[in-house]
C-alpha cells in the first residue's frame, strides 16, 4: 500500500468513525443544525447525527420550500425526511436519520423535546397532508414513538407550523440512539402518498419522577412553615 492509498484508507476510516459518533445529551452541539443551505448531505451532518437510509436533507428543503424555518431567519438549517417516496426506481421508500446522545443514568426518565412540521405539495410530489413522524429507539424502555399528527391543508408558500414534541422515555442504556422514520412503514401510503417532515430545535432533559416531585413540594412546605 503507497502512501496515497495509506492516507485514503485513513480518511475513510475517519468519516465512519465520525459518521458512528455519540455525544453527551447534556452538550449543545447536537442541538442546533446552523445556517446552510445546502441539500442531500449524507453521512455525519452534526455530532450525533448520522443518515441511515438514503439522503435526508440539511437545509430549508430539497426545493427551498418551505422557506421558512422554526426559527425564520433566512437559510436556518432543519433536517427534511420522506416517507412514501416513490421517485426514483430502486430508491429508498424512507429516508432515516439517527441521533446518538450519551450520558444517560440507566433508570432515569428523560424526554428528548422538538419541534416537527410537514410539508404538502402535490406539484412537488408530497401528496400526504397529515401524518406523523416516527422514531425508533434503541437502550430505552420503548422501541418506538409516533409525533403527534401533523397536517398542512397544502400552502405551496412554505408557511408551515411547527409543532412542539416531547419525547418521553427511560434509559435502559447510558447511550440511547433514536432513529427518525425509523418505523415508517405502517405509516407510508404505498399506493402514491409521500410525505415530507422537518424537524428542528432539540432539546434533551431528565424529567423528575412523581415521588422526587412530591419531595420538592413538600420540602418547599416545610421551609415556607419553618420562615413563618
Amino acid at each position: 500500500m503507497n502512501k496515497f492509498a495509506t492516507i485514503a484508507a485513513l480518511s475513510c476510516a475517519a468519516t465512519i468513525a465520525a459518521a458512528q459518533s455519540t455525544v453527551d445529551y447534556t452538550t449543545t452541539a447536537w442541538t442546533d443544525f446552523g445556517t446552510a443551505s445546502i441539500a442531500g448531505v449524507s453521512g455525519n451532518f452534526l455530532p450525533g447525527w448520522t443518515t441511515i437510509t438514503a439522503t435526508p436533507d440539511l437545509g430549508q428543503d430539497l426545493f427551498f420550500i418551505p422557506t421558512t424555518s422554526l426559527s425564520g431567519a433566512s437559510d436556518d438549517a432543519a433536517i427534511w425526511l420522506n416517507q412514501g417516496d416513490l421517485g426514483g426506481v430502486g430508491a429508498a421508500i424512507n429516508e432515516v436519520v439517527r441521533l446518538s446522545l450519551s450520558g444517560f443514568t440507566i433508570g432515569q426518565t428523560y424526554s428528548l423535546d422538538f419541534f416537527a412540521t410537514l410539508y404538502l405539495s402535490n406539484t412537488s410530489g408530497w401528496s400526504g397532508n397529515n401524518d406523523a413522524i416516527d422514531v425508533a429507539l434503541s437502550g430505552a424502555n420503548i422501541s418506538d414513538w409516533d409525533s403527534t399528527i401533523l397536517f398542512d391543508a397544502g400552502d405551496i408558500d412554505g408557511i408551515n407550523t411547527w409543532d412542539a414534541q416531547s419525547l418521553v422515555f427511560t434509559a435502559l442504556s447510558e447511550t440511547v440512539e433514536f432513529d427518525f422514520g425509523g418505523n415508517a412503514s405502517y405509516h407510508s401510503d404505498i399506493g402514491g402518498n409521500a410525505t415530507r417532515f422537518g424537524i428542528d430545535g432539540f432539546a434533551a432533559r431528565a424529567v423528575p419522577t412523581p415521588s422526587s416531585t412530591l419531595l420538592l413540594g413538600m420540602a418547599g412546605l416545610l421551609t415556607t412553615r419553618r420562615r413563618r
